[in-house]
């Protein structure tokens, strides 16, 4: 099957999603519309195509092997063509000026797919570089040099190690504060948390560092933090406070 985005290197994992591009060549034999009409469309619009990113191609060879083993021209003049490339923003502009054919409307679910799947994958592949990187980078570093710290800065700390010890406890912050009825500022919800918990907590530490130095934002890792374990059930009983 051929894939419907592409990407230059064979390493994904130094991609970022604006490197992700399909073909016109590709748009035309998924939509069955002819290869000169989809350029020529290309062409038309070269100027808006531009705004949103810039328009790059390659050259294709002028000659192709046909199904039955002869040499067949791609197109009329036997001229090498050329083939341009669109990232997904651009697509999102291109695909709608085609129309709205079966095959076309079949061809935009498809592509929206393909470019949501390319980015999961290249999400994946960061996370396990971050994760295969020499141990020593602790959560306190990660997040203060994290790409999003600027955003919270300092509130990301107390964000972030409250993510932890909530999904590893079954508690709310205050609950877990409530555990000790002296509780004071200076102390932390790592203080208030027993041995098993801090085992978790180191398991979920290690998955928050490796998605921050990956550059993810917070709503995936607080995702993946929920999703990774079952959390115990609360039991916040006097007996059971710290």
């Amino acid at each position: 099957m051929t894939p419907l985005v592409l990407f230059d290197s064979l390493d994904l994992s130094k991609a970022s999603n604006e490197d992700f591009y399909t073909t016109t060549e590709i748009i035309a034999e998924q939509t069955g519309i002819t290869y000169d009409s989809v350029s020529r469309l290309v062409r038309k619009y070269k100027k808006k195509l531009e705004e949103i990113a810039s328009l790059t191609w390659h050259f294709e060879s002028s000659m192709k092997k046909g199904s039955r083993g002869f040499e067949i021209r791609i197109n009329n003049r036997g001229n090498a063509r050329k083939v341009y490339h669109l990232n997904e923003q651009q697509t999102l502009f291109f695909i709608p000026l085609l129309g709205n054919t079966p095959a076309v409307v079949q061809f935009k679910f498809d592509l929206a797919a393909a470019f949501v799947a390319m980015r999961n994958e290249l999400q994946a592949r960061k996370i396990a570089r971050a994760v295969e990187k020499p141990k020593g980078v602790n959560l306190h570093q990660s997040i203060s040099e994290w790409e999003h710290f600027p955003r919270h800065g300092n509130t990301w700390h107390t964000i972030i190690r409250s993510l932890l010890a909530t999904t590893v406890t079954g508690l709310t912050k205050k609950q877990i504060q409530a555990r000790d009825t002296d509780w004071r500022k200076e102390k932390t919800l790592l203080d208030l948390l027993d041995s098993e918990e801090m085992e978790r907590y180191k398991m979920l530490e290690s998955i928050a560092i490796a998605m921050i130095e990956a550059g993810s934002d917070y709503d995936p890792i607080k995702a993946a933090i929920k999703s990774t374990m079952t959390t115990k059930k609360p039991d916040i009983s006097p007996d059971k406070r710290l």
